[in-house]
């Protein structure tokens, strides 16, 4: 048994076209709004879909959202030094925190579609990779989905579990996260296998994906790393706290805006830099 992988244009792919707009077989008659509803959410979408209508309406409803929030809080919002959150709490934004609320979770449902349409292009590098990948970022988008339904209360509110919003929200961030490391090390991989002609994978893939994926997943777990060392109350956290709380690279609220658009970015950038059309390997068996 030989097996040889070649680039989307070698010999030996089998190029499967994918067909958002002609629904799945058995729901012309049936249900076809049920099969074009299953397309979108599985990522059988086109690169023109991905581009002009999917990443639009994410920009509109997260982003912009977020600026109708920002443009009618009652405080002065600065997306340095204020999190995300303080937009969609009833007690900080009592006006209008339903808006970004909405958009939160209507972009997690948005998002969802790329997990399909990426793991579709990575699982010929790494099926296991792409797979944990594909789980995680799915994962990931239900609990922003939650993060933006549930919200804090207000002064007297009555959630049994105050915190619900943070442990959503956090939960999301993770999930996102390890979903974005899994597809980078999927390409990674991909770029380095033996291939006839061009690479699996563009070069230019792989740097925005690097670039897009560590830089705000690292500062993060820095920020969050140094919260927990500052709720432990040890002696010598308090010299760091005064160090650093000045620093920009020491708010939260930087990091999750800095996050969001790096995420936003990676999809743009699965979208323009991903090959059109799947991969498989190709397996050619030694006749007897």
């Amino acid at each position: 048994m030989e097996r040889e992988i070649e680039p989307a244009d070698g010999a030996g792919v089998v190029k499967h076209r994918l067909n958002a707009e002609a629904p799945a077989a058995g729901t012309g008659t049936g249900l076809p709004a049920l099969g074009r509803l299953l397309n979108f959410f599985s990522g059988n979408l086109t690169r023109r879909t991905l581009l002009f209508v999917v990443i639009p309406l994410i920009f509109l409803s997260y982003f912009g959202t977020l600026a109708f929030a920002i443009s009618w809080s009652p405080k002065l919002y600065d997306w340095r030094y204020s999190v995300i959150s303080h937009l969609i709490s009833p007690r900080s934004n009592p006006g209008f925190h339903t808006v970004p609320s909405l958009g939160i979770a209507i972009t997690g449902l948005l998002i969802i579609p790329f997990a399909g349409y990426i793991n579709r292009r990575l699982r010929v590098a790494s099926r296991l990779g792409a797979n944990i990948g594909t789980v995680a970022f799915v994962n990931g988008a239900i609990w922003l989905i939650l993060a933006g339904l549930i919200v804090s209360q207000g002064n007297h509110g009555n959630l049994s579990f105050p915190r619900l919003h943070e442990i959503c929200a956090r939960t999301a961030a993770l999930g996102l996260g390890i979903g974005l490391l899994a597809f980078c090390s999927c390409a990674l991989k991909g770029h380095f296998i033996p291939a006839k002609g061009k690479k699996l994978y563009q070069r230019r893939l792989l740097i925005s994906w690097i670039l897009l994926s560590l830089g705000p997943i690292f500062g993060i777990v820095f920020s969050e790393g140094l919260l927990l060392v500052m709720r432990a109350h040890w002696q010598w956290s308090y010299q760091v706290d005064h160090m650093l709380k000045t620093s920009l690279f020491w708010q939260l609220a930087f990091w999750e805006w800095t996050g969001s658009a790096a995420v936003f970015l990676f999809l743009l950038s699965s979208a323009l830099f991903l090959p059109e059309q799947t991969i498989v390997r190709n397996r050619t068996q030694k006749s007897d």
